[in-house]
């Protein structure tokens, strides 16, 4: 019985793959749209050590993210091509109490251009997998601003360039023959340098290591 379950089994994956394998064969060129947003706050209160009351801090945190990766098969399933990215994360911090109306504002923004590979592996006429792999250019601007209403602002700015590489997979949902749903999961890893600005102060240099887990939501053009 296990045999016969498990030839059972094997005949099903077949007949699906196989249809799915010859689907692929039909398209030439992939275009992508992605992206992810998430927004929150936070808020914190800390008990004083003598007599009573709290302090602590609200923050707001603002994350959008946009890619754009396009290529050509240069296989029945392997896409070659290039990804377009681009990142902005925002926050806003007060202290709490705040009498002086203290707030830290910070902007991240990063930018990323470079090869990419992907290889389709079809599951059945409607689902399939794909692993990718992107590596190239990226460029990262963070500004900080401090402000309160008795010293005014006191900005500063990082400003690095380097290598990054994202690693990660996929899976994909035809709608129609054309068009696909798509949601995949990336490490992306980042080494850059550049400098440190402040105002009046001369600028220091930067050595920038980075990584994060990136999700990204979006819809695919095979054609």
């Amino acid at each position: 019985m296990r045999l016969l379950a498990f030839l059972t089994l094997l005949f099903v994956c077949f007949t699906t793959v196989v249809p799915a394998q010859r689907m692929m064969r039909n398209y030439r060129m992939a275009y992508s749209l992605s992206g992810f947003y998430s927004t929150g706050s936070s808020e914190t209160n800390i008990a004083q050590y003598s007599g009573s009351g709290t302090f602590g801090s609200n923050v707001d945190r603002e994350t959008f993210r946009l890619a754009t990766r396009d290529g050509y098969f240069f296989t029945r399933n392997l896409l070659v091509g290039i990804e377009l990215g681009w990142e902005q994360t925002s926050s806003e911090a007060r202290p709490d109490p705040n009498p002086s109306g203290a707030r830290l504002e910070s902007f991240e923004r990063r930018l990323f251009i470079g090869p990419l590979l992907r290889w389709y592996q079809p599951m059945n006429v409607r689902w399939f997998l794909y692993p990718e792999l992107s590596f190239g250019y990226s460029h990262s601007l963070d500004e900080l601003e401090e402000s309160d209403v008795n010293s005014g602002s006191f900005p500063t700015s990082t400003d690095a360039r380097g290598f990054a590489l994202h690693a990660g997979v996929g899976v994909g949902y035809f709608l129609t023959r054309y068009v696909v749903f798509d949601a995949s999961v990336r490490y992306m890893r980042a080494w850059r340098d550049g400098i440190y600005e402040i105002p009046t102060l001369p600028d220091r240099d930067v050595d920038m290591n980075e990584y994060d887990v990136q999700l990204l939501v979006g819809f695919q053009l095979l054609i």
